[in-house]
């Protein structure tokens, strides 16, 4: 009787999680919105940084760098967060993997470039864009534009 119950109860839940996955067209919405509203502070910010580096202000462009990490580390967090509907899963799941790969090179860009140490800031900052070069025909492949190739 009991495992009849637990039974009944698992494939109650199933059935509950099922229902409330969402779907890939929501999921799009949700995540091109997302990478919507940070595209313009993250252009403000590489903005910030060319003017700090045409104006030789080493400061000026630390600040600007650590405010573009913060930004990109709390979208890829955003985005990261957002549960995928089981039909993007194959397309999403490498993409997902990747900026997982990232976020770790994005928390010691920041870390370094709080503690003042701009060449190794610069150094992850590299590796971040090797790893994020084919993030944009990824990123377009699954309709995600916003996240792709219309971000900075």
């Amino acid at each position: 009787m009991k495992r009849l119950t637990v039974l009944v109860a698992l494939i109650a839940l199933l059935t509950a999680t099922s229902a409330t996955a969402a779907s890939p067209t929501s999921y799009r919405k949700t995540m091109n919105a997302i990478c919507r509203a940070y595209t313009p502070k993250l252009k403000s910010a590489e903005d910030a940084m060319a003017a700090a580096t045409t104006r030789q202000s080493k400061t000026r462009y630390e600040a600007a760098l650590r405010k573009f990490l913060q930004l990109s580390m709390k979208q890829n967090n955003q985005l990261e967060a957002v549960r995928v509907p089981s039909e993007l899963g194959s397309q999403m799941n490498p993409v997902l993997t990747r900026m997982k790969k990232i976020d770790p090179h994005l928390f010691k860009a920041l870390r370094s470039a709080r503690f003042h140490q701009t060449k190794a800031a610069r150094s992850q900052v590299g590796t971040i864009l090797r790893m994020t070069a084919p993030m944009n025909g990824m990123l377009d492949a699954v309709g995600l534009i916003d996240c792709g190739s219309n971000q900075p």
